[in-house]
């Protein structure tokens, strides 16, 4: 039969694995680098405190987080943007649920759901002049014809018999569309018509 003491000793140990799992798990959400170190404070710190220390009030290490937040901070956005978006009376919340933004890297979150294809692949011109600018503000409100015709296929929304004709009859929009597809510009006109499409696309 196990002596009470051999027994007093199994359940303490038996006490310690469950918050010794927790801050294991816990460790785990920090870069590798940094996780054992962070467990062994967090142990030590537990341990010190006879199980009453929360986590929370740990003195950790300084360290990188394994998933970096996402940025989407409106002071990093390029002054032409803020400007173009104050002056069309476009809240900075339209573009979080358009763009993923991190540092300098942007990607298009934003589904396509009109149904008239001409209407879908302007809208997709205009937004990708859009995220362009975000990218690369000395890019402003520019897009290329070949990205725009690859971004309606992923969007099904492309017509091969009636793309070109659909840029034609909105040529008032665009700079640059019979003399340089790699760089087509949005005129005033087409910078109104890029403010109604962000709303409009944001809404859907």
């Amino acid at each position: 039969m196990a002596s009470e003491e051999s027994n007093s000793e199994k359940n303490s140990f038996e006490k310690l694995k469950a918050p010794i799992q927790e801050i294991i798990k816990f460790a785990d959400t920090f870069d590798e680098r940094y996780r054992e170190k962070c467990f062994e404070v967090l142990l030590n710190s537990y341990l010190s405190s006879d199980g009453s220390h929360k986590l929370e009030d740990a003195q950790l290490p300084k360290a990188e987080s394994k998933t970096s937040p996402t940025t989407n901070d409106d002071s990093e956005l390029p002054l032409d943007i803020q400007a173009f978006l104050q002056q069309n009376e476009i809240p900075n919340e339209v573009i979080a649920k358009l763009f993923l933004r991190h540092k300098n890297e942007v990607r298009p979150i934003y589904k396509i759901k009109e149904t008239k294809k001409a209407t879908a692949q302007i809208q997709i011109a205009l937004l990708s002049a859009f995220e362009n600018a975000l990218i690369n503000p000395d890019n402003t409100f520019e897009f290329s014809i070949d990205e725009v015709r690859k971004r309606c296929g992923e969007h099904n929304v492309y017509n091969s018999a009636n793309f070109s004709k659909t840029f034609r009859t909105n040529a008032n929009l665009f700079k640059d569309l019979t003399t340089d597809e790699e760089h087509v510009k949005l005129t005033p006109e087409g910078k109104t018509e890029l403010a109604e499409a962000l709303l409009a696309v944001a809404k859907q």
